[in-house]
């Protein structure tokens, strides 16, 4: 397997201090904005468990930006043009760095042993990279075993690409994960979907609710719908605003089968350069939360982190980062480097 073609360039702190976490840029040889991938001190906000949180790009932009089918409200869609896909290696390499890092981190000494819980759900469209995600997972666990790190699970995102969704069915069926796997669907609408989610004018949300219907048999654990709470967003060249309401959302749940799926509602991590909206009050978002949870479902409302600085999960943007990299990051990244390339040759890849 080649060596690596992204190289990490610089940083910048997510929180007051950096109390959130890390936002990593890298530089890919083939195109002139960086990659991103997000290192969290926690993996929920304000719950303090043993479980950091990392957020991995499977690209740099989105292809889906290049299918004409981006995400509305993604900044990544909106303001970055597709690069090209990442190899496992180079998906693989955010996941073992971000870990070390965190391992080397002398001011947060308590991140040394906490358990990895790696979202593939930063720059790009995972359903279209999902032969290169699944190996950079076989890559990661060999690579966490080596470090004596405990795998929490991976998270595989996507805004519904059904044949994918199939594919990862498939594995689950065959065992082909060593570590716990999970599927996250961005859904976030049916009504009006594909004016905010125009993937869904290509692959209708039915088909991969269909795909994952077997899912939690297979696997004991209910795949995760993801339901974003816009109020009055209008995207960029766009006289139509939407809204998650409470009507909505009922709709929504009215497809969903709780004894399948879970739910995840999620923050809305709004940005001027993406279109314009309204704060969505948290007394609203409890009611959704508190209704869902009354009939059935698994739930929980899912705060951004990087809010401030307006990034981190679906919502980056490329810029310049504020911090270079120090030269023990930089012996950091070719010793994870050199890990992936025997973990790579374990598989014989």
């Amino acid at each position: 397997m080649a060596t690596s073609n992204i190289k990490l360039v610089g940083y910048d702190t997510l929180g007051v201090g950096g109390s959130d976490g890390i936002r990593y840029a890298w530089k890919h040889e083939s195109s002139s904005h960086y990659v991103e991938s997000a290192a969290f001190v926690q993996r929920t906000k304000a719950v303090k468990d043993r479980v950091c949180g990392y957020t991995t790009s499977v690209s740099s932009g989105c292809i889906l930006k290049a299918m004409g089918l981006a995400c509305k409200f993604c900044r990544t869609g909106t303001l970055l043009p597709f690069g090209e896909r990442l190899t496992a290696f180079e998906i693989a390499k955010q996941n073992v760095f971000m870990v070390l890092s965190d391992m080397n981190c002398s001011d947060h000494a308590d991140l040394k042993n906490k358990h990895r819980e790696f979202a593939y759900m930063g720059q790009g469209e995972p359903g279209f990279s999902y032969q290169h995600v699944r190996q950079a997972i076989q890559l990661t666990n060999i690579a966490m075993e080596e470090l004596d790190q405990t795998v929490f699970r991976h998270i595989i995102a996507t805004s519904g690409i059904p044949e994918m969704i199939k594919e990862y069915v498939n594995d689950l069926k065959n065992d082909f994960f060593s570590s716990r796997t999970t599927l996250h669907f961005s859904l976030h609408g049916t009504t009006r979907r594909s004016e905010i989610m125009p993937i869904n004018s290509r692959f209708l949300y039915e088909e991969s609710l269909n795909a994952m219907s077997e899912i939690s048999v297979i696997s004991d654990e209910k795949p995760c719908i993801g339901i974003l709470l816009l109020n009055n967003f209008t995207p960029l060249k766009s006289n139509k605003s939407y809204t998650t309401d409470f009507n909505t959302v009922k709709d929504m749940l009215k497809q969903l089968n709780p004894n399948q799926v879970r739910l995840s509602f999620c923050e809305f991590n709004g940005s001027s350069d993406v279109g314009t909206y309204d704060i969505y009050e948290e007394k609203l978002s409890m009611q959704i939360l508190e209704y869902a949870k009354s009939m059935g479902f698994e739930a929980k409302l899912f705060s951004s982190f990087g809010k401030e600085e307006v990034t981190a999960c679906g919502m980056l943007g490329g810029r310049e980062p504020k911090e270079r990299a120090s030269e023990k990051w930089l012996k950091l990244e070719q010793e994870a480097e050199n890990i992936i390339l025997s973990a790579s040759n374990k598989l014989k890849m």
